[in-house]
Formats: structure tokens, sequence, C-alpha cells
């Protein structure tokens, strides 16, 4: 389907009230052809319709006109941290590719801010992996998860084999 076409079942789907199908065409769109700005801001629209300060700051982060109180809800949910703001963005490629000397501009700055944290050079297919903390402490959250995951399997074993005592 088509840019545009994706853009009509949008306006279609706004003028019926189906935010959530909005949203979800609009995401999608996003996450396809992260350089289109009029799709991020056509998604800023969407969240703040529904209310959600924090989406909407996010998909207007490079937006021309942009709500102050929208970009703070979003920078305080990343933590205030330009790696995380970076991820969350979801822009590919280099900062020259967006449309707007303006939007060019807020990724360059994110960029630089982030590689002020880290202290190392990021680039925006993967920004700061690894970089907001030691290696350890994702390895500890990865095998922390599979205890839960074998605890939950060994619970619901268990489990089955209760509710099979009981029936027989």
């Amino acid at each position: 389907m088509t840019v545009e076409r994706t853009l009509a079942k949008v306006d279609d789907d706004l003028r019926r009230g189906d935010l959530t199908m909005a949203r979800t065409r609009l995401k999608s769109l996003t996450h396809s052809l992260p350089h289109r700005l009029d799709a991020r801001e056509r998604l800023a629209d969407v969240y703040r319709l529904e209310g959600n300060t924090v989406e909407a700051g996010r998909w207007s982060y490079l937006a021309e006109q942009r709500d102050p109180a929208e970009v703070a809800a979003f920078e305080r949910a990343c933590g205030q941290k330009p790696v995380r703001i970076m991820r969350a963005l979801l822009w590919r490629g280099s900062e020259d590719a967006a449309a707007t000397e303006i939007a060019r501009d807020r990724l360059r700055d994110v960029r630089a801010r982030a590689e002020a944290d880290t202290g190392r050079r990021l680039d925006w297919s993967d920004p700061g992996r690894g970089a907001e903390g030691p290696w350890w402490e994702d390895a500890a959250g990865l095998i922390g998860c599979m205890v839960v995951g074998l605890v939950l399997a060994v619970l619901v074993v268990v489990g089955a084999a209760t509710v099979v005592g009981w029936i027989f």
C-alpha cells in the first residue's frame, strides 16, 4: 500500500473515530519509513487525541512546531537519558536524511548529548547498545528472566501433575 493510500485510510479512521486503527496504521508507517516527518506528526496528533502526552512528545520531537510540555513529558519518561531518547525516536540512518533543518539539528543534538554521556561514538542504527551500564547488568537481567521462566515452568508441571492426580 502506498504512503498516500495509508494516510487516506488514516483520515477515514479518524472521521469514524477509530483512533486505535489510525494509531496502528501510523505506527506501522513510522516504523517502516522513519524519515517521514509528516507521519510522525500525524501519529503525535492521534496520541494527543488519546491524551497521551508522552507519546505525543515522542512523535512530535522532530517537528517544527511542538508542545514543550509534551517534549518534557517524553524526556522524563526516558529518564532524561539521551541514549534512551535516541532509541525511542526510532530514527535510522543519518541526521541528514531528515527533511527539515530543525529535525536535523534536533537529531544531532540528541546524538551529541548521548555521545557525551556514554563517552563513545554512537549512530542511529544501534544507539547506545550497552551504553547505559556495564554489560553484567544486562546479563544479570537475562539470567533473572531465565530463572523466573524456569520457576514458572516447574510450577506449571507441578500444577498439571496435581490436577491429573485429583482426576485419577
